[in-house]
């Protein structure tokens, strides 16, 4: 080999190993940005008519496993599924309580039986009558209030809803623009940081609509949800969907109250586990909003209806003509059973036994409709209360139960199930949690940056740039040898 060809290899071998150090650094310099794929420099030898003439850079590789980054996304989309619902979930049952603390519906209602006894042991006591009318207005305004927290939990899925398509939409376009990047420089320069950046704007995607990726070529990647439906291929697809600020019971996706999702314009099922875009987070919003409070507000409209019921009976107060409001009202009329949605809402204490109203206390004792006060010692009507409360009934389909229930044990039902599903739902979570992490690891260990590696890389690509080094000392020092002759 002579001297020339001498110089040629070291100078190459230094150019390459100062790449591996530029890279190696970066590598480094990342270890702890988990969007950062390990980059490793690949070399080739050059000859030149038919004499090494050392090496090129080829290529800067960036590490990847399409499996694992697969199952990792797939995961990720699963639990913030179930986070999504595990939230919502809790936040109702939060609002019923748990049967035995204070400010339970449970508790609530229980109060309210406890003073229609005490009131009944005592029916000349006008106290023990204050005390069934305040604890009549407690459980009222804890019905409401639990309706209340229902539609802002529903506002709050369909506002999700809306930010969501919008991160999806603006991700989508960006990864169109990274696409024609990558293909513009395939092939002419790195591009391993604008893969970077894709894979960090697939991520997104994939956590609110779980996806597919499919290679093409010149290094773009199209991208379909798992239902099959076209997100990028070529030019970004849009979602469509309009915020309704606010929500009322009544309002639904059926009726065309609130928005639907839409994809270039056309109607998307989601929400029902049977769409094209069921998985993630935005179908989770989308089920709180349209499934789970619709549900859940059923159940209290169901509880409400079943403590209407049980005073506006002329069984319980003969005062009551048909059709008459009794002791609950439907904001203060006659509850008609047609109108059952949004009676939580609408639940009020008839004004006739309220005095802040104009009405009179000793309307509990003698009735509603009576036309005079009765003997102060008379207890019969409040007994008739107490037992509508402990009459045992049917329940309604809505509450989910099944079995015989008094007012009491209804309350205490639909609390005990909401309670139960709140449960199940955020152990669903847990075990989508630990599935992510565990996946998560194993893409990191193909993926990461181990550092005590890339240390040990810096002493080979040390030892190699002292022995090019070396050559090209000992090559000077011929040169000039030879010069001096």
């Amino acid at each position: 080999m002579g001297i020339s060809a001498a110089i040629s290899n070291a100078y190459s071998g230094l150019t390459s190993v100062s790449r591996m150090a530029e890279t190696v650094s970066n590598n480094i310099s990342n270890a702890m940005n988990e969007n950062y794929a390990r980059r490793s420099v690949v070399t080739d030898s050059r000859v030149l008519a038919g004499t090494g003439m050392g090496v090129n850079v080829t290529s800067i590789d960036r590490a990847m496993d399409a499996l694992a980054t697969s199952s990792r996304r797939a995961r990720g989309a699963s639990y913030g599924h179930a986070n999504t619902l595990s939230t919502a979930t809790a936040r109702l049952a939060e609002s019923l309580g748990v049967p035995g603390d204070a400010g339970a519906l449970g508790t609530q209602m229980l109060a309210f039986e406890n003073a229609l006894r005490g009131a009944a042991d005592n029916p000349a006591s006008a106290p023990k009558r204050e005390q069934v009318l305040s604890a009549a207005g407690g459980l009222t305004q804890s019905l409401k209030n639990i309706s209340t927290q229902t539609m802002a939990v529903r506002m709050e899925a369909d506002a999700q809803i809306a930010n969501q398509v919008r991160t999806v939409n603006v991700a989508l376009k960006k990864i169109e623009a990274v696409n024609t990047e990558i293909r513009l420089r395939q092939g002419s320069g790195n591009v391993a940081a604008l893969e970077d950046v894709r894979k960090k704007l697939i991520d997104e995607v994939s956590r609110i609509i779980p996806i597919k990726q499919i290679s093409r070529q010149g290094g773009v990647v199209a991208l379909y949800s798992e239902g099959g439906a076209a997100l990028i291929d070529g030019g970004a697809n849009e979602l469509g969907f309009t915020a309704t600020p606010t929500i009322t019971p009544d309002m639904t996706l059926a009726s065309g109250a609130l928005s639907g999702l839409t994809l270039n314009g056309r109607p998307m099922s989601i929400g029902t586990g049977s769409g094209q875009l069921e998985g993630g987070t935005l179908a989770a919003a989308f089920n709180v909003r349209d499934v789970l409070t619709p549900e859940f507000n059923a159940r209290i409209d169901a509880v409400a209806r079943d403590l209407v019921e049980r005073f506006q009976s002329p069984s319980t107060d003969p005062s009551l003509a048909p059709g008459d409001a009794g002791l609950f009202t439907d904001n203060g009329a006659a509850f008609v059973p047609a109108n059952e949605l949004a009676l939580a809402q609408r639940l009020e204490i008839n004004a006739a036994v309220d005095p802040a109203q104009g009405g009179d206390l000793w309307r509990l004792r003698d009735g509603i409709n009576a036309v005079a006060q009765g003997p102060a010692g008379d207890d019969t009507q409040l007994r008739r209360m107490v037992d509508a409360m402990d009459a045992r009934r049917t329940p309604s389909a809505a509450t989910g139960l099944i079995n015989l229930s008094s007012a009491s044990e209804l309350a205490e039902g639909v609390s005990a199930l909401v309670a139960a599903q709140a449960a199940r739902a955020e152990d669903t979570t847990a075990y989508n949690s630990g599935q992510f992490d565990i996946l998560r690891q194993s893409e990191l260990a193909v993926t990461g940056v181990d550092t005590d590696y890339e240390m040990q890389q810096l002493l080979i690509i040390e030892q190699a740039y002292a022995a090019n080094a070396r050559v090209i000392s000992t090559a000077d020092k011929l040169m000039q040898t030879i010069l001096e002759i």
